[in-house]
């Protein structure tokens, strides 16, 4: 193929991709995205804008199917070359940080990711960015990693903040119904039941609406319901649930993933729990 045949090639590609990540088919979109990172850094060069692009998007999807180790190269090399042409106090560098953060929390290496959301939040605040969903989406991932930490209060603060830039959005329907969902668990941790099971209800009816019945995201509305019920003592219907989210979940992340990994430890339990009943 000669230069404009591969551009176009490259088109092509980058329009499955964004269906594949339409649909939540995230196994298949990792696929396209190695392949189009190749085909750009050949085309376009290595410290090429196109090619910092396509790294970070490669890095911050990886994570997704447990191939963190290709994730964090990508991202570091992203990084490196933002550095060296920008500096560090731009938005694509943050993006970076903000990408890496999220794999090393995938990766349950807490020592190294809250630094990296902080100064993440610091360089879009000093480029003005506090109302802006790239703000809402470092707010709400840091929300993520105090819920894992057990700090639910600090959890509840970051994905308000969150909500509260999304939520007259007409764009933004679908992170807007995946940050109620995130607030479920906090709420829940907090003593705050009836928001908890009001977010619950709305999350999952309107991520049913924007995407269906078979995307990651209903996968993990569907999990939220099964915590639910598992904390309501029904564990049948948590198994159900469970269940359900495990299999859209195998299918869009494959069983790599630390998603699925995670579902499947809770239906161990589960069933642990109705064997003992």
């Amino acid at each position: 193929m000669d230069i404009n045949e591969k551009k176009i090639k490259i088109k092509e590609m980058a329009q499955l991709r964004n269906m594949y990540m339409q649909q939540g088919k995230t196994l298949e979109e990792v696929e396209v995205l190695r392949k189009l990172a190749m085909l750009t850094e050949e085309v376009y060069g290595v410290e090429s804008d196109e090619n910092i692009k396509i790294l970070n998007e490669l890095g911050g999807t990886l994570k997704y199917v447990g191939a963190f180790d290709e994730a964090v190269n990508a991202l570091l090399k992203a990084r490196d070359l933002i550095e060296k042409r920008y500096g560090n106090e731009n938005v694509s560098y943050a993006t970076c940080n903000l990408n890496l953060a999220e794999v090393y929390r995938f990766m349950r290496k807490f020592d190294e990711t809250e630094k990296l959301y902080l100064d993440t939040i610091k360089i879009y605040e000093k480029n003005n960015l506090q109302n802006d969903y790239l703000y809402a989406g470092v707010c709400n991932n840091l929300g993520l990693f105090y819920q894992e930490q057990g700090k639910y209060e600090n959890a509840v603060k970051l994905h308000k903040k969150s909500l509260k830039i999304l939520e007259n959005s007409e764009k933004y329907k679908l992170q807007y119904a995946t940050t109620l969902s995130n607030l479920v668990i906090p709420y829940m941790k907090i003593g705050k039941k009836e928001l908890s099971e009001e977010y619950l209800k709305k999350s999952v009816k309107l991520i049913e609406k924007e995407v269906g019945k078979n995307h990651s995201l209903y996968s993990a509305s569907l999990n939220n319901l099964a915590i639910h019920y598992y904390n309501e003592g029904n564990y049948e219907k948590a198994l159900e649930f469970f269940e359900e989210s495990a299999e859209i979940c195998k299918k869009s992340f494959g069983e790599n993933s630390t998603n699925y990994k995670n579902l499947m430890s809770n239906i161990e339990i589960v069933r642990e729990r109705l064997e003992g009943k």
